[in-house]
């Protein structure tokens, strides 16, 4: 067979661990999962609600122009209708637009480690992953992605805040970078973990997408709405940006159900506002758990916390897992989901108990 040799290089995604998959390998039956950066608890009780009855209608395909959410949406953040596109999580999104802009002899930047569907999304179009260090503080090195872009960059990549670290860049510094940029090149900023954020230094891009056509804002149900499940995110751009990036999208890759679910979350803020304030308790108690076992963590600003270990990194992950908690390994460091507050300290015992 002939393989396409764009996707022949491409390093599968590897996810968290499944809970079951845990299960039947070490035999543990109480297993908690803390790898994958999901809500620890469930939808809003309004969206289950609204969420069961829609079981009827499945046999019917869903609105591929998703336009009562487009509108409730486009209200709710201040953007017209026309400058939202929504996708099946915003892994999609970042798939379509890299079809978009990408291709042989093309290349995208983006700060290292970030989010794996940045590299894979770029070699699956054919274009080449640019990928620059953090700097000391696990942030994004501006300075250093701005000196890597050539003539034949057509994509930035800023994860703010950045997964796997959880660190954020001062707004400021943000939107200087973003107006630095050339035209030609779309700068995609990822917000997926926006609403974690406590830092007041913090600040979204969405105005700066309005004014400028090559900044798009990307964000997530997939997290403090606990909506992951189901796949559904959305970015904020200039209509006529969005009509070129949305090209490649298939028909119907947001179900109905996930258009019902995120309509309803929207519309309960204080919700989202209490579990903001939740996870801040729950990454706090982490980092400071950390700090007291020698595993002083970088300064997250998200529903997770990265450390770093060195080369036990994944003796690490393989030990915690006999002991029914999963996390993620990483080259040197282990990245754990903020959990509940009984969840956190399971963690914390499991760790105690491998070290």
């Amino acid at each position: 067979m002939r393989w396409n040799e764009a996707v022949s290089r491409i390093a599968p995604y590897v996810g968290g661990r499944p809970i079951e998959e845990v299960v039947r390998e070490f035999g543990v039956v109480d297993v908690v999962k803390l790898a994958s950066n999901e809500s620890p608890v469930e939808p809003f009780p309004e969206v289950v609600e609204v969420l069961a009855a829609t079981a009827p209608d499945v046999n019917r395909y869903p609105d591929s122009a998703v336009y009562s959410l487009t509108r409730e949406m486009a209200e709710v953040i201040g953007v017209e209708p026309d400058q939202l596109w929504f996708g099946a999580g915003s892994s999609e999104l970042i798939g379509e637009l890299a079809l978009a802009l990408g291709g042989p002899g093309t290349n995208a930047v983006m700060a290292w480690p970030s989010f794996a569907m940045y590299p894979i999304s770029t070699m699956r179009s054919g274009a080449d992953p640019v990928m620059v260090p953090l700097d000391e503080d696990q942030r994004h090195d501006l300075d250093a992605m701005g000196a890597a872009i050539d003539d034949s960059t057509t994509i930035v990549y800023l994860c703010n805040p950045n997964n796997p670290t959880g660190t954020i860049l001062p707004g400021d510094a943000v939107e200087a970078f973003c107006r630095s940029t050339s035209d030609d090149v779309l700068v995609v900023v990822d917000e997926a973990y926006h609403e974690f954020v406590t830092d007041p230094a913090h600040r979204s891009m969405i105005d700066l997408a309005r004014e400028r056509p090559n900044v798009v804002v990307l964000r997530t149900f997939s997290k403090v709405y606990g909506l992951a499940g189901l796949r559904i995110g959305y970015a904020i751009g200039q209509a006529n940006t969005l009509v070129h990036l949305k090209r490649p999208q298939r028909p119907f890759t947001v179900t109905a159900p996930a258009q019902i679910a995120a309509a309803e979350a929207i519309r309960h803020p204080h919700r989202v506002e209490g579990r903001r304030l939740e996870n801040a308790a729950g990454r706090r108690m982490l980092m400071a758990g950390l700090a007291e076992r020698g595993f002083p963590a970088a300064r997250s600003e998200t529903n997770f916390v990265w450390f770093e270990v060195g080369p036990m990194a994944k003796k690490l992950f393989e030990d915690l897992q006999r002991k029914g908690v999963i996390v993620r390994a990483f080259d040197g460091a282990v990245r754990v989901s903020v959990g509940t507050e009984v969840e956190n300290r399971r963690f914390l015992m499991a760790l105690d108990q491998v070290l």
